[in-house]
């Protein structure tokens, strides 16, 4: 059962959803990291540090949002938003496979200059690369 157009979420909200859930992760990572991070005193330390621990970053963006995808198709960011990701053959939630394959994608479009997010511009089902690959949509909730 595919959605019609109007229940996809608009663009909009799904950028606040991003930058709402970014600022969550960025908590949880400065939570994890506070004494080393409050220890830094050279931009070349900052650096080494960031080299050092963008793995546990990517992991703990991959773990949110494949839990939550996965569970209630929503993260904290797209609760607040009032939208949700399904799937775009039934309108069901995601399995954890399908959830997991999306949060990776996710990942790899923003190591890459966010190249992947572009085709939800210009797509009529609003669809990211990371949507396309876990076969999903975004609604409103």
């Amino acid at each position: 059962m595919e959605q019609p157009l109007d229940a996809l979420a608009p663009n909009s909200k799904r950028i606040w959803s991003y930058a709402i859930d970014d600022l969550v992760i960025s908590m949880l990572f400065l939570a994890i990291f506070f004494n080393q991070l409050a220890q830094l005193t050279t931009p070349e330390s900052a650096t080494l540090f960031v080299k050092t621990n963008y793995w546990v970053l990517a992991l703990l963006k991959v773990i949110y949002h494949t839990l939550f995808t996965w569970q209630s198709g929503k993260t904290l960011g797209k609760q607040l938003m009032k939208i949700k990701t399904v799937t775009i053959t039934d309108g069901t939630l995601l399995t954890l496979p399908m959830s997991f394959m999306r949060s990776v994608v996710r990942i790899l479009d923003e190591a890459f200059f966010y190249i992947g997010f572009l085709p939800a511009f210009f797509s009529p089902t609003r669809q990211t690369l990371h949507d396309r690959i876990s076969r999903s949509i975004v609604i409103n909730a």
